[in-house]
């Protein structure tokens, strides 16, 4: 069930993304060593640099635009195995990052980071493990299916209130926002630039 809903969400994106990002999955690593393990869904641009070992998809930190964790029910446990992931993926050092624009520009030196589930436990218990395992920097967005998304406040949503999280109910709310994220930001992400130098390491270094 898992592998088939997984299968909704990159099926819905891959109608909606615009033509130069792609939908993967597989790992990303960065040049400093850096690798997230295993992804859900990696959303890159189409000229994204990509190693291939076996069956096992790697894509280099600078061509990564979005992640996406996928899960059937998300409860307490869930949520902090998807954050632990959201974890590798911040750890990841990136040599140029994509200036976006939404309404107004700011940079954004990192993939955008969302967590996407079919249900959920209540939002109040989501939130409270978060407050308790300090989860505030692990998503992005936090989209659950026919319910709504918690939004972490930043630089594409800001509100005066001194609270870190917004919630937005509504059956729409989590594809619309995940469209919003995606779409509004895809298109000044696919206009950046490549440096893979430091991959390369030292000229004196490739007999190690």
């Amino acid at each position: 069930m898992g592998r088939n809903r997984e299968d909704f969400c990159n099926i819905f994106l891959d109608k909606v993304l615009p033509p130069k990002l792609h939908i993967k999955s597989g790992e990303i690593w960065d040049s400093a060593g850096h690798k997230t393990g295993q992804l859900d869904t990696i959303i890159i641009r189409e000229d994204a640099p990509a190693l291939e070992f076996g069956s096992q998809n790697t894509y280099l930190a600078e061509g990564v635009f979005a992640t996406i964790e996928i899960k059937s029910m998300l409860d307490r446990k869930k949520l902090g195995e998807a954050a632990v992931t959201m974890l590798n993926v911040k750890k990841l050092t990136i040599g140029h990052g994509p200036t976006m624009s939404v309404g107004y520009n700011y940079d954004l030196k990192r993939p955008i980071r969302i967590l996407f589930a079919y249900e959920s436990a209540t939002w109040k218990t989501l939130l409270d493990e978060i407050d308790k395992k300090n989860y505030h920097d692990s998503f992005d967005l936090i989209c659950v299916l026919n319910k709504g998304v918690v939004i972490r406040k930043g630089n594409l949503h800001s509100w005066p209130e001194e609270n870190l999280f917004k919630i937005i109910n509504g059956g729409a709310a989590s594809l619309g926002f995940i469209y919003f994220y995606l779409i509004m930001c895809g298109t000044s992400f696919v206009g950046r630039s490549f440096n893979l130098r430091k991959y390369f390491g030292e000229f004196d270094n490739w007999n190690e």
